[in-house]
């Protein structure tokens, strides 16, 4: 890996289970980890195709950004719940795996004080 590479990506919050706080991941590291410790299914085009995404990026292969698109899109396929912070803090998305209804953005005014 170059030593300029970092593992880090904005981070993700994952909710593995109802009544489960959500997880948090800011890195290839945890990513993988997740994914195989914690993930429901060991199947699934997209899962697979996550723990590559991962072990390319902690091989220096790509970039960490890309571990945390293929898990977003594993959990889309698992129909996981999680939360994408767009790098900056200021715009949330909350998607809500798979479900339509979760897909919708929005800005917590309130928690920024003017609105940003």
């Amino acid at each position: 890996m170059s030593p300029n590479m970092s593992h880090q990506f904005p981070a993700l919050w994952i909710l593995m289970s109802v009544g489960e706080r959500y997880k948090l991941i800011e890195s290839v590291d945890e990513a993988a980890q997740l994914l195989i410790d914690h993930w429901p299914s060991h199947e699934g085009c997209e899962y697979i195709g996550a723990l590559g995404v991962c072990r390319d990026a902690l091989l220096g292969a790509v970039p960490a950004a890309e571990a945390r698109e293929a898990l977003i899109r594993a959990a889309d396929e698992a129909l996981i719940s999680y939360i994408c912070v767009i790098q900056g803090g200021r715009t949330f998305n909350f998607l809500g795996g798979g479900s339509p209804a979760g897909k919708r953005g929005f800005k917590p005014r309130s928690w920024f004080g003017n609105g940003a």
